[in-house]
């Protein structure tokens, strides 16, 4: 059902998993070995390195651009050559920044033609928060290219994280390797007819985008009139410079009643990642930042 309102997709290029949790769990397995090492970022969603350790896969991990946060895609492309897998999370959580459809283009062409043998995995949890018109989907790329795989959640622009579901698209080969190899979970009635509606609702997922868009200007200019930079987010949270340790900041928050975020090393000594919650939560939440 749900691959059925994926336009030009065929049913054997999509996976679906309880999350794509399980879906980024079972691609290190699918690809990955003692001489086919991950390579991933740092930082950026760890399940992918968490799993890689758990097997006993080697893992290069690449820091982001000292400069401006960017994931590093040429030391990451240099880093791709006999890996197993390479993970991208586009836009990148924790830091929210979003390469571009060209960059991502340029990045792929280059780690498959340098190691054909190396499957690159697209984390797209976040992208329909992403403003910037550059920024655009992987998916003809995973379409046309063997071993690209582009994941996608119901968890964010969806609001569906409880429901648990999650799909990636490549080409069949690739894909079909991965449920092979790792369990993805049963999904329930439920969840599939709550995704599927989902899915034909676009006006809701615009409607949520750009409720997010507003909150995240309003949290933005929050921290800017305090004297503080945040990161150009195109996602649901912003990732801040605040001078102090993400563990201070969290404990002083908390004691006010506001949850934010957990480490995201090697950032956690001065930067902090901030959830979007409702207008009316950021609100509360800005005057506590303030505070």
């Amino acid at each position: 059902g749900i691959t059925t309102l994926l336009p030009a997709t065929n049913p054997t290029s999509v996976i679906a998993g309880t999350g794509s949790g399980p879906i980024l769990e079972g691609s290190v397995r699918a690809f990955c070995a003692a001489d086919k090492p991950l390579v991933t970022a740092a930082p950026t969603y760890g399940t992918p390195e968490n799993m890689a350790k758990r097997l006993g896969v080697p893992v290069r991990s690449v820091l982001v651009d000292k400069a401006a946060l960017q994931l590093d895609l040429d030391a990451m492309a240099a880093a791709s050559k006999g890996a197993g897998l390479v993970y991208i999370c586009n836009p990148n959580n924790p830091t929210g920044l979003a390469r571009s459809a060209a960059d991502v283009e340029r990045f792929v062409r280059r780690v498959k033609a340098d190691s054909p043998s190396t499957t690159i995995l697209i984390d797209e949890a976040y992208i329909d928060y992403a403003q910037d018109p550059a920024v655009r989907t992987a998916k003809p790329l995973a379409l046309e290219l063997p071993g690209v795989v582009i994941a996608r959640t119901f968890s964010k622009a969806h609001g569906m994280a409880g429901l648990r579901l999650g799909y990636a698209i490549g080409q069949e080969a690739t894909v079909q390797a991965i449920p092979r190899v790792w369990q993805l979970g049963s999904l329930n009635t439920i969840t599939a007819a709550a995704g599927i509606a989902s899915l034909r609702d676009t006006q809701h997922i615009a409607a949520e985008v750009a409720e997010n868009a507003r909150v995240r200007a309003f949290t933005m200019k929050a921290f800017r009139d305090m004297g503080y930079q945040p990161l150009e987010s195109q996602t649901n949270c912003i990732f801040v410079d605040l001078r102090t340790s993400a563990a201070a900041f969290r404990e002083a928050c908390l004691a006010q009643r506001i949850q934010v975020g957990r480490d995201f090393p090697p950032y956690e000594k001065t930067y902090s990642r901030i959830s979007l919650g409702t207008m009316e939560e950021m609100r509360q939440a800005v005057e506590v930042f303030r505070r």
